[in-house]
């Protein structure tokens, strides 16, 4: 897959972006709509937040795709 950076970004690099500024944005709407937080709030914020973060990584550096012949390997042709 190439990456954000690449001339030509892949569909996966693109939704990756999308999905993890998305996981941000539901992490700021729940810290907005709260006074305070509390414990369980605090736990999805702070399992939401590596998530979106590891996604806009994953999808500014690409992730490698199996050649074609893994795939072979792997159904015996």
């Amino acid at each position: 897959m190439n990456g954000l950076i690449s001339s030509a970004p892949s569909q996966a690099a693109i939704r990756l972006t999308v999905s993890g500024f998305l996981l941000m944005q539901i992490q700021s709407a729940l810290l907005l709509m709260s006074s305070s937080l509390d414990h369980d709030s605090g736990l999805l914020i702070w399992i939401l937040t590596p998530l979106a973060v590891s996604a806009f990584v994953a999808a500014l550096i690409g992730i490698p795709e199996p050649s074609e012949t893994h795939w072979r390997q792997r159904h015996g042709r």
